[in-house]
């Protein structure tokens, strides 16, 4: 057998084949098409590319402003935005929370989402800035880490332990959400 021949019998196996011998109409087609071709007139519009300015460094990345500076080993995020520090029964709570694991607002950086100037932390993640990163109504998609968390779960994920809360404010209302978020820190500051 031929190529062609072989090729057909693997494409179409026991299928009847017609070859037509004169197909008229696909040359009467390649005929009116190349009458249109040659009938249409062709205009050439000058090329012009629009001007292309270069920006300075300096305002671009005033433009991406850095995630602020880390100092300590724990970043704490909250939301309020009408104001930029913790109310002061959100603050007593967090305090009292971070002593019962051995720890202080003193020793955490402790930020406010709304009065971020960069949202985005995943410089926090890559460059493994601190050890906890605890949200209290911040979802982690708004800070550009795709983690899928579920609230009052600690997550130990490349070197740092992440929790998902509920804002300060509902957690101070709800006694079973305090109890989820003591045993939450609880797991995640033992001992290892």
């Amino acid at each position: 057998m031929t190529q062609p021949a072989t090729l057909y019998q693997i494409l179409y196996q026991n299928e009847t084949l017609f070859r037509i011998a004169d197909d008229t109409r696909q040359d009467t087609f390649l005929e009116k098409t190349a009458d249109v071709i040659k009938s249409s007139p062709q205009v050439l519009a000058p090329v012009s590319s629009p001007p292309v300015i270069s920006k300075p460094a300096e305002e671009v990345k005033e433009k991406n402003p850095a995630f602020p500076e880390l100092k300590h080993s724990i970043l704490i995020l909250t939301d309020e935005p009408k104001q930029e520090r913790l109310i002061e029964t959100e603050s007593l709570l967090l305090e009292n929370i971070l002593k019962a694991v051995g720890h202080s607002s003193a020793q955490s950086d402790m930020l406010n989402y709304s009065f971020l100037k960069s949202k985005d932390a995943r410089i926090v993640l890559a460059e493994k800035k601190t050890n906890y990163f605890i949200t209290f109504g911040v979802p982690l998609i708004k800070l550009n880490l795709d983690l899928l968390l579920p609230p009052y779960n600690p997550k130990y994920i490349e070197g740092i332990w992440f929790l998902l809360a509920d804002p300060l404010a509902v957690i101070e209302a709800d006694r079973d959400l305090k109890k989820k978020l003591w045993q939450a820190l609880q797991k995640m500051f033992e001992k290892h």
